[in-house]
């Protein structure tokens, strides 16, 4: 901490050098210095944090010149300042800001010795809680291998302590935006429920845990809802866009349920969603089978089938009605009378 108080007393010191010896931006590098915004969109009012940024620019140094920092600075000047109109402009110097006023903060960025590219930085301060109808100054100082240059300041003059109605820039943040978890299947009775859950949009707050609970009520609008009566799901990420099963099964026949997706963020606020309240039904004793099951269960049947179909002879039978015997005894005599044919034609032939 030190250290870094030393420095800041070194730098400060050259920029005070700089500003008596009337070294201006125009002697050196060619270009325009940024000249630093104040966050004062939302009003600017005492004990509230705010932010100064310098943005991109774009300058030409000279020949063996190199950048090595830029520094921004804001400064609180005290209340007998005395600021003319015209020194408020932002193109006029800043040296009543480095001679009267108190440092907020300040910042320094190095840039690529070889760029002329001057990146963005920032800064962000709180207005001291005495700073009613002060001013505030900021500017940027380019420093290279030949000196030190600063850059056009802006002013912006902290207005009376807001009143009750005036919203302060917390209470304008929103609060994380959540879908409606719903029961993916039609809850039962001694069966885990399935619950959907979609992604949750932070809106820029801190993340901090996220649970899906099912209440079981008496009451249809579940309004006796409690936490003894309550089954959690825990660990979810605010991106997780899924379904879940829930850790037990919950409810008895005729019991209502509904499910909450909670999320915790910030400074452990919390928000939350409802799905659309269920009454459980009762199981049925014979779930139906899956199509696996079902093809598992129709190759052995389809095999028996095959191996009971009847041979064409038990078909002619079935069709005829005739007894089995008889019918053997018939093909019997046919077989015996063509062999008889056959010796008898054989015979002839030889003679």
């Amino acid at each position: 901490m030190k250290k870094q108080y030393n420095r800041l007393t070194s730098v400060l010191t050259l920029i005070l050098i700089s500003t008596f010896a009337n070294v201006s931006s125009a002697s050196a590098i060619v270009g325009n210095i940024p000249v630093p915004v104040i966050g004062t969109a939302a009003g600017f009012y005492p004990g509230i944090e705010y932010q100064v940024i310098a943005t991109t620019s774009f300058v030409t140094l000279a020949q063996e010149e190199t950048a090595r920092t830029v520094i921004l600075f804001a400064y609180l000047l005290p209340s007998n300042a005395k600021i003319s109109a015209s020194t408020l402009l932002p193109s006029n110097a800043n040296s009543q800001c480095t001679g009267q006023g108190t440092l907020l903060n300040s910042k320094t960025v190095f840039p690529s010795p070889v760029t002329n590219l001057i990146p963005n930085v920032s800064i962000r301060f709180t207005n001291p809680a005495d700073s009613g109808n002060r001013i505030v100054c900021a500017f940027a100082v380019i420093a290279t291998s030949k000196g030190l240059y600063t850059g056009p300041a802006s002013y912006a003059v902290v207005q009376a302590k807001p009143t009750s109605a005036t919203p302060t820039p917390t209470a304008t943040v929103e609060e994380p935006s959540i879908s409606k978890p719903a029961f993916a299947t039609s809850p039962k009775v001694g069966v885990k429920a399935k619950a959907t859950i979609k992604e949750v949009t932070l809106n820029g707050n801190e993340f901090k845990s996220r649970s899906v609970t099912l209440y079981v009520c008496d009451k249809s609008d579940c309004s006796d809802k409690s936490e003894s009566n309550a089954t959690k799901y825990s660990d979810l990420k605010d991106t997780d866009a899924k379904t879940i099963t829930m850790p037990e099964a919950k409810g008895k026949k005729d019991q209502y349920v509904v499910l909450y997706d909670r999320v915790v963020y910030g400074a452990d606020q919390v928000s939350e969603k409802a799905s659309s309240i269920k009454k459980l039904s009762v199981a049925t004793a014979s779930a139906s089978p899956t199509v696996t099951e079902e093809v598992a269960e129709a190759t052995p049947e389809a095999t028996m089938e095959e191996m009971a179909q009847p041979t064409p002879v038990e078909a002619a039978a079935t069709s005829s009605g005739l007894p089995m015997g008889v019918i053997l005894g018939v093909l019997g005599v046919l077989v015996i009378t063509l062999l008889i044919v056959i010796i008898v034609l054989l015979a002839r032939k030889k003679k």
